[in-house]
């Protein structure tokens, strides 16, 4: 059985998140010919918001992904301004969505 890609992933938190309420973003910050990404390292895959205002941030990570350190701090950070932080991930082949502070990444 093939490991569950990224788009997967990331279409099924997308998914969830709207089912919650959120209107949420995929955020790309891969470099394109000779224009460079624009983002901070350490921004989350997924970003959005409630109508109330509750900011989420959303790590995606498949099968042998690593958390960069900047990425762990940015997931904290969220958390401590009153946002909410999630990790999607493959758990048995299949995508599940985890809040940050109950699985803490390695680096």
């Amino acid at each position: 059985m093939a490991d569950i890609t990224a788009n997967e992933l990331t279409r099924y938190a997308k998914d969830i998140f709207k089912r919650m309420g959120y209107r949420i973003n995929r955020v790309n910050n891969i470099p394109v010919r000779r224009r460079k990404g624009t983002i901070e390292k350490g921004w989350s895959d997924l970003q959005g918001y409630t109508k109330e205002g509750i900011y989420v941030a959303c790590e995606i990570k498949k099968n042998g992904d690593t958390f960069s350190k900047e990425q762990v701090e940015r997931l904290h950070d969220v958390k401590n301004c009153g946002g909410k932080a999630y990790i999607c991930i493959e758990d048995n082949n299949e995508p599940l969505l985890i809040e940050f502070g109950e699985f803490i990444p390695t680096q």
